[in-house]
């Protein structure tokens, strides 16, 4: 059986955490090649999971992305190092796997496709939460009509913070909790209901309670053939 070699770009929570464990699940994946700004972010990820293959420094991206072994290039980076480490791998011809969010804002995210679409190749946009069995259940049961016509869906995201201080910069993540938790919410609202959206509406504030910041969201989703107006 051919496998699909995987080079990880980013060493960090979101593949120790998420990605590896999913990617070692699969039997045709093979991770071969891994990239992370500094060796010594590197060396202990892929001693952990026993990959080959190394690469950092400035021309570390673009290194691990012209590799001949790698096929599929998975990143997981912040948000601002999304485009750039895209282009680099469409450049070379890789398909790609992106964590959320997509891009900073809507400008990254066309330029982002146009270049996928430019050089040929597969654009997998990370979003996880539409593979979740309660998630997949309840779009099976929807499908068979057990739930009857859905016209509104409800979905909430929580947890205690950011995993990285470049969250809190707007100019390296591009939005706040909206952008980086509502994502799942947006998309696995659109997922069960099965339209696409065409509107939206969205509240966003920022807490602070001593010197610990806390943000709250609150967005309204219409979607094609929507009864509400």
């Amino acid at each position: 059986m051919k496998k699909i070699r995987v080079g990880v770009i980013g060493c960090g929570f979101i593949h120790n955490v998420y990605h590896m464990p999913a990617l070692r699940s699969i039997a045709e994946a093979e991770v071969v090649a891994a990239c992370a700004p500094t060796k010594q972010e590197v060396q202990p990820f892929a001693d952990r999971w026993g990959i080959r293959k190394q690469y950092h420094g400035d021309k570390g991206i673009e290194q691990l992305c012209a590799d001949p072994e790698v096929d599929v290039v998975d990143i997981g980076l912040p948000n601002f190092l999304h485009l750039p480490a895209t282009s680099a791998a469409a450049e070379n011809h890789k398909h790609v796997i992106c964590e959320k969010p997509l891009a900073r804002d809507v400008k990254e995210g066309e330029e982002m496709l146009a270049t996928v679409r430019r050089y040929g190749v597969i654009h997998c946009y990370a979003e996880n939460q539409v593979f979740m069995p309660q998630v997949v259940k309840a779009k099976e049961l929807i499908t068979k009509g057990a739930l009857g016509k859905v016209f509104w869906v409800r979905s909430r995201e929580a947890h205690f913070g950011p995993h990285s201080k470049w969250f809190w910069d707007p100019r390296l993540a591009g939005g706040g909790v909206l952008m980086d938790m509502g994502c799942h919410s947006i998309e696995v609202s659109r997922y069960l209901i099965g339209r696409k959206p065409i509107s939206a509406c969205a509240w966003i504030s920022t807490f602070v309670h001593d010197t610990k910041a806390q943000e709250n969201s609150v967005v309204m989703v219409n979607h094609e053939g929507s009864e509400l107006t």
